[in-house]
């Protein structure tokens, strides 16, 4: 594409500012300007040091499940993929997953089993990493809570249902355990969910078995204890009585095995809704630390250094003229 000639001297133009710029970085001036040591050197220096001997390494582990359940007997309108192998997800229940990984009691039990707080309070780890760091008198529970949420997430991908768990410790070792810890203890709340749906639903059908099974019981003793008696003082009285009887013990016979029919879809039911954690992608132990990224910050530093330095000098510059 070729070029206007106005576009042709606003890129020359470009290029004679970057080239003053490099030079005047380069130049012996620059450095003892003092915008310039206080907007770009010291704070590199300071990213230098941090990034170089101070910051400690960042090891990151992943784990990948999902919290699903046995799929309906209803016939599926749509090709999912869970649906093929016979199950569904469930979202609600891969959500209370991640509120629960993410909760204080989650944080208790990991501090009763691992003493996870020992583990983000080495003294090998750099004071601005970990805890209680800087904020040395500030030991509360409320603020490692706020610290373990920062070294511990769950991603829930909505299309999937899958959640991904990621774990940031400073050793390697530390990140697999956790994280290991963690997926385990999402499996023991789901299973005392399961128990806990499966006697809210067939707390109801016991119960009336139970009863069912007693008026059963009762009806059957009084029929026998009275084919047991003599039958010659008023017959017909005692013939009566034991059709009545009977009768009874028809309806309670029929009662018991409507309630054992009920007791059983509760059963079915609790089966249905049971829920499962798939390991989809085990937590492994990394074998180098991927944070923090040293280059990238010392970079990052340096550049928004010069940004600032440049900004600041035509504020200083147009304030210099205006005076002027």
């Amino acid at each position: 594409m070729k070029l206007s000639k106005e576009h042709c001297l606003l890129l020359g133009q470009y290029k004679e500012n970057l080239k003053q710029l490099i030079s005047s970085i380069f130049s012996n001036h620059i450095w003892t300007n003092k915008l310039f040591l206080a907007t770009v050197v010291v704070p590199t220096a300071l990213s230098i040091l941090y990034f170089g001997p101070i910051a400690s390494d960042v090891y990151i582990t992943e784990s990948k499940f999902v919290v699903r359940s046995p799929q309906k007997s209803s016939p599926l309108t749509m090709g999912d993929v869970f649906g093929k192998i016979g199950f569904s997800k469930s979202d609600d229940d891969s959500y209370s997953v991640r509120d629960y990984i993410t909760s204080r009691d989650a944080l208790n039990t990991l501090n009763q089993e691992i003493k996870i707080k020992d583990i983000y309070s080495q003294s090998s780890i750099d004071v601005f990493n970990r805890y209680p760091g800087l904020k040395f008198w500030d030991n509360s529970l409320e603020r490692f809570h706020g610290y373990y949420q920062e070294h511990i997430g769950v991603q829930v991908d909505g299309s999937s249902s899958i959640s991904t768990l990621i774990v940031r410790a400073y050793t390697a070792e530390d990140a697999a355990k956790i994280n290991q810890r963690l997926v385990d203890m999402s499996e023991a709340l789901v299973n005392r969910l399961n128990e806990r749906a499966r006697q809210d639903l067939i707390k109801t059908a016991n119960s009336e078995v139970s009863i069912a099974k007693n008026k059963l019981e009762t009806i059957s003793q009084e029929l026998t204890k009275m084919r047991s008696q003599n039958t010659n003082h008023e017959p017909e009285k005692q013939v009566s009585k034991l059709q009545s009887l009977a009768l009874e013990r028809d309806f309670a016979d029929k009662q018991l095995a409507t309630a054992l029919a009920s007791l059983e879809q509760a059963r079915a039911e609790a089966l249905r809704k049971q829920l499962y954690i798939e390991r989809v992608v085990q937590a492994s132990q990394p074998d180098k630390a991927m944070e923090p990224r040293r280059i990238k910050g010392i970079f990052t530093t340096f550049i928004l250094g010069l940004i600032a330095w440049g900004v600041l000098s035509l504020m200083i510059s147009g304030i210099k003229e205006h005076h002027a």
